[in-house]
């Protein structure tokens, strides 16, 4: 999915998160709405900046720098660049409490993810003190978390409510504790939008109107060049290039980022931001570009997470081989991790193959997975792919034969 994205895109595409005047300025009053436009950006979270929230206020700064304070309509979303479906659909239900299966949108901060922070209360049986990140709607998340005794294991759950928009955290904390811990946000598109005003806010931007989510494109803008925000170009987010993207992508095996990607090249190259779009354009992009056998693989999302996603070692290496030796081969390469990599896959294992390998690990449940570019003790450069099915075993065991299989190929 990278390796399309880079292809298409270009390495050095950058996402732009656009921010307009809708009605009539006068001086620091704007008569009408304030249109940001998503884009559907990857980097507006603590892996480019120190948060989400940090982004959309240096966003908020540009508004305010240009005079303005007052808006008396709304602060609008416009995110019709994609459609409203936030969950890819074959991904299982219970990944979906979990960040690493969090969902996203044409414009959505922190990869997807409601950091919350619990202090354990006073005395046994006490509520237990919340906070999170990122602060969008007040009641976003509604605690029953309770504290217990000080040797008691922790367990705290995380259940959305769709209809309410709200998230219930129950469960305990030890006495004397303090905990952080990570969910997947379940709402982000709104969530987001509420951070965006709650930074207005804290510059001194007064909005009337609220904060309105548009799935469809904002009055006056043809269907055929979604996204549009019309009026006067106020202030926009620009990300770093794509191929430093993807190293946020591959090194850590950042799910949420991947996704984003595959709604994107369905905006740009399909019929819409879609999953059905972006898997299309993947494909098409795999059989005809890439030389891979149309049965060689069958594709759910971006990320992997599906347990419907079919591929075979062959087409894995048929893509690897040809990114290789294209023009972005080195750039493709080194956005790949390698053993001992900070926070990535790779950062404790092969760690006696460092700067000879550059590989890319996949992993769910029964799954495991190594491929990339190993170069040998003879110095001929290796493109592999290992993948494990349905072996039974613990993970840690199964990982532990990819890497005996990896040091063999390189002897």
């Amino acid at each position: 999915m990278t390796a399309a994205a880079i292809s298409l895109l270009g390495p050095e595409y950058r996402f732009t998160t656009a921010v307009h005047a809708r009605g009539h300025r006068d001086g620091a009053r704007l008569n009408g709405d304030l249109v940001l436009t998503g884009s559907g950006d990857p980097s507006l979270s603590g892996r480019y900046w120190d948060s989400g929230t940090e982004a959309l206020g240096a966003l908020a700064d540009s508004i305010h720098a240009t005079g303005l304070t007052h808006v008396s309509g709304a602060v609008v979303i416009d995110v019709s660049a994609w459609d409203s479906t936030t969950v890819a659909p074959t991904r299982e239900v219970e990944d979906l409490r979990y960040a690493y299966g969090a969902t996203g949108g044409a414009f959505a901060i922190d990869e997807g993810e409601l950091e919350v922070v619990v202090a354990a209360g006073s005395y046994a049986g006490s509520p237990a003190r919340v906070g999170w990140s990122p602060l969008g709607t007040p009641d976003f998340v509604d605690s029953r978390i309770v504290t217990s005794g000080p040797d008691d294991s922790e367990r705290v759950q995380s259940t959305y409510l769709p209809e309410s928009r709200r998230i219930v955290l129950n469960g305990r904390i030890a006495a004397g504790t303090v905990d952080t811990l990570s969910f997947a946000l379940r709402d982000p598109v709104r969530q987001a939008g509420e951070v965006f005003r709650n930074a207005l806010a804290r510059v001194g931007i007064e909005i009337e109107g609220g904060v309105e989510v548009r799935w469809t494109p904002v009055d006056g803008c043809p269907q055929a060049r979604r996204p549009c925000a019309m009026g006067e170009p106020v202030a926009a987010l620009v990300s770093p290039p794509l191929i430093e993207l993807a190293s946020g992508v591959l090194g850590p095996s950042q799910n949420w980022m991947t996704e984003q990607l595959v709604l994107k090249l369905g905006e740009r190259f399909g019929e819409g931001g879609s999953w059905p779009e972006g898997i299309g354009v993947i494909e098409t992009f795999l059989v005809e570009r890439m030389g891979v056998d149309s049965l060689d693989v069958s594709a759910r999302d971006g990320s992997g997470l599906s347990a419907y996603n079919l591929v075979t070692p062959r087409a894995v290496v048929q893509v690897l081989a040809r990114m290789g030796a294209g023009d972005v081969g080195p750039a493709f390469r080194s956005a790949m991790p390698g053993p001992g990599s900070p926070d990535s896959t790779l950062e404790e294992r092969l760690l006696d193959l460092r700067g000879r390998l550059f590989a890319k690990t996949g992993t769910i449940s029964n799954v495991n997975s190594l491929s990339g570019y190993l170069v040998g003790d003879d110095g001929r450069e290796i493109v592999f792919s290992i993948l494990a099915n349905g072996s039974g075993l613990p993970a840690p065991r199964v990982e532990a034969v990819l890497d005996d299989l990896v040091r063999s190929l390189a002897r």
